[in-house]
């Protein structure tokens, strides 16, 4: 991610911070912004061209998309109105604000992150259900459906959306990257940071505060724990926050023993 880029989704999260009303609609418009702009190399073009005045590109989001809410407008028009590193950039930035739209709008208590993740290890922990989601063969309608019938009824409206906009327009990322990138904007909504703890027994309420404390203390902000049961990985333990990765597993020191006895 470019400065620029930085700088423009700083821009619009000032914005969102300001609206006096965040609702469902204003997240679910902006994700459907997303997907039209993606669909649209002129109007992606038009709205990412920076040597265009702010006057031009502003009157193009209330041409295209004047019937959202005033806070989905405003934060369009504050997205349309900066800088970006690419023009793919700038759909990234609207889907981002989406997520973070459908965080502000949750009801007080409302884990949306939890209910990701949980969505997530049904995913990945189902071969066929993680095929059929993840497949480029697949229809988009199906796998809307899809989601339907596996969450509709158990998980709340914010992650409905979310999870249907984000396999709408996937953007050649796999599903677990998906749940794993949208988690991780919901919780920095909301002040956190997520860790995803790979382990190969259950972790006990001491041994999760004591990880999440020190987590907490590295980080530099309040830590929230996945935690993913893997027998396989036979002992040790794997931390992921963000794009970090410390593999700790003794499976991982296994399969290093073996690349260096082969080499």
């Amino acid at each position: 991610m470019g400065s620029a880029t930085r700088e423009a989704i700083a821009a619009a999260n000032a914005t969102l911070a300001t609206q006096s009303t965040v609702d469902l609609a204003t997240g679910e418009q902006l994700l459907a912004a997303a997907l039209v702009v993606t669909g649209s190399h002129e109007l992606r073009a038009a709205l990412a061209d920076d040597t265009a005045k702010d006057a031009d590109r502003k009157g193009i989001v209330n041409a295209v998309f004047g019937e959202y809410t005033p806070a989905a407008k405003a934060i369009l028009e504050s997205l349309s109105t900066s800088r970006w590193s690419s023009e793919d950039d700038l759909v990234a930035g609207i889907e981002e604000l989406g997520i973070r739209a459908l965080a502000a709008s949750a009801p007080k208590g409302l884990s949306i992150d939890d209910e990701l993740f949980e969505f997530g290890v049904a995913v990945t922990s189902n071969s066929e259900l993680e095929l059929a989601l993840g497949s480029k063969l697949g229809g988009v309608g199906g796998k809307v459906a899809l989601v339907d019938s596996l969450v509709g009824s158990k998980a709340s409206e914010q992650t409905v959306a979310i999870l249907k906009a984000l396999l709408a327009q996937p953007r050649g990322r796999r599903i677990g990257e998906l749940i794993r990138y949208a988690a991780t904007i919901v919780a920095d909504e909301a002040g956190n940071g997520i860790a995803t703890i790979t382990v190969a027994a259950p972790l006990d309420d001491d041994q999760r505060t004591r990880l999440e404390s020190a987590l907490s203390k590295q980080y530099d902000r309040d830590i929230r724990l996945n935690v993913i049961v893997d027998p396989e990985i036979l002992g040790g333990i794997r931390v992921q926050v963000g794009s970090e990765v410390i593999d700790g597993t003794i499976s991982n020191r296994i399969a290093d023993l073996r690349l260096r006895l082969a080499s």
